[in-house]
């Protein structure tokens, strides 16, 4: 499961776990307090209760957080829960220790993992669990640039230990989440995934929050990460996760915070969505490395005014002024025009901003819209293919693209403007004239153009 979690660009076939034998319980004397192997600790909160759950099945990893009668984690199989994993030396998946187990256990009752520590405490926990491996041995996916990974058991000699406390810094509504991850060995590229949530499709609506000044501004569901903290809301804002670390982002970092979108997902249960927290360094020594994410549950207001005032308790700083939704202006407001959409899928439509929400009969994700009017002289005017071949339905800053015949679409708002990022090839005979949520697209230069609100 780790190239959605570690590697946010490449494709999501893993998610698709394959069934396979588990091959663990749990260590001797690990003693679970609830039927079923299960444990649970909980804090009050705006009249229902957080309730954090923890299994037997997943060696401690936390496969389930509800409030107000709502589910908020993912739990279908051994990749996706509230949990922690590493990955290490450039193999992806083929180098990856995870806290809940590994491929194989897929969607079955065991894990690969070994839980060997369980402490309960009132609105706390902490397990320790000597983490399988994600790929077995021998094993690779396309995830795994580098083949299948250098070792023999299915089980890593990684530890992780982690605590987990309700009311962190003071805010009812945030859960501290310490990760300390013990390598057996030193490497000389490491990824600490310390928290990541894989969350139902439902939270389908994506935005970063910036706890100094309390903007909330709205993300594309385009996978990636950015420096900002990121919430996964109900689209009326009525549930919502986030994540927030004082830690990040690291320095010379342009990422730390990701989100990825895979609510396309055929299959019973199959269908999330995530974000995660991330730390990545190197070269590392054997022994412990440790991190700490806060994740916040609530309302959509709930986690962004829990967001500002755990990181007031956490740093001393407040922020500048109350958290507030990042709006366009009001004679903008009503100018909200074409939807545009990038392609999802690799070797058909990936990178490309169309129109058509089935371009090429591939994914798409929405990225935004086209503006109807143009409101200041720094907006771009947009163009779609409006002829059947090769450009049709592609978004692109040049009316005569490919020397077909295109149709206006509306205007970019300009480039550091609220919404997704976009950019238009340069290259002749590659990707000129082509508007895409990617820089590089195909691999030829591109420059920024503007942003789709």
């Amino acid at each position: 499961m780790m190239a959605l979690r570690l590697l946010p660009l490449v494709g999501v076939a893993a998610i698709l776990a394959t069934a396979g034998p588990a091959t663990a319980e749990d260590a001797p004397g690990i003693a679970w307090p609830e039927p079923d192997g299960r444990a649970t600790i909980s804090r009050p909160f705006q009249g229902s209760a957080i309730v954090v759950g923890i299994s037997r099945r997943t060696a401690g990893a936390i496969d389930s957080l509800t409030w107000g009668g709502t589910q908020f984690i993912n739990a279908h199989d051994h990749g996706r829960e509230l949990q922690s994993a590493a990955s290490f030396d450039g193999y992806g998946e083929c180098l990856n220790p995870t806290e809940a187990g590994g491929n194989a256990d897929a969607a079955g009752p065991r894990s690969t993992t070994l839980l060997t520590g369980l402490t309960l405490g009132p609105g706390s926990l902490e397990t320790r669990a000597q983490m399988a491996y994600w790929m077995r041995p021998g094993e690779k996916a396309g995830s795994c640039p580098k083949g299948a990974g250098p070792y023999a058991s299915s089980r890593s000699d990684d530890v992780l230990t982690k605590r987990v406390t309700l009311g962190a810094g003071g805010v009812a509504n945030a859960i501290a989440y310490r990760a300390t991850f013990t390598t057996a060995q030193p490497h000389a590229m490491a990824t600490f995934e310390a928290l990541t949530a894989y969350m139902p499709p439902d939270f389908s609506k994506f935005w970063s929050f910036d706890p100094a000044s309390g903007a909330l501004a709205p993300l594309s569901q385009v996978a990636g990460e950015q420096t900002r903290p990121v919430i996964l809301a109900t689209p009326d804002g009525s549930r919502a996760m986030g994540v927030y670390s004082p830690d990040l982002p690291q320095k010379g970092s342009d990422g730390g915070y990701g989100r990825f979108d895979f609510s396309t997902l055929a299959g019973a249960g199959n269908a999330t969505v995530k974000w995660n927290c991330v730390f990545r360094t190197g070269p590392i020594p054997a022994g412990d490395h440790a991190y700490t994410c806060y994740t916040l549950v609530g309302t959509l207001d709930d986690v962004t005014h829990g967001m500002a005032a755990l990181r007031t308790a956490l740093t001393g700083q407040g922020a500048q002024q109350a958290p507030h939704v990042v709006a366009p202006a009001p004679e903008a407001a009503h100018a909200a025009g074409t939807p545009l959409y990038v392609g999802m899928a690799t070797g058909c439509n990936a990178g490309i901003v169309t129109v058509d929400p089935g371009f090429r009969h591939c994914a798409t994700a929405p990225v935004g819209v086209a503006l109807s009017a143009r409101t200041s002289p720094a907006e771009v005017a947009l163009y779609a293919g409006a002829a059947r071949g090769p450009a049709a339905d592609i978004v692109t800053t040049n009316p005569h693209h490919l020397g077909g015949a295109t149709r206006p679409i509306g205007f970019l708002a300009p480039a550091g403007a609220p919404g997704t990022p976009l950019f238009v090839g340069t290259k002749p005979g590659c990707n000129a004239g082509v508007v895409s949520t990617n820089p590089a697209h195909l691999g030829c230069p591109g420059t920024p153009v503007g942003a789709a609100p």
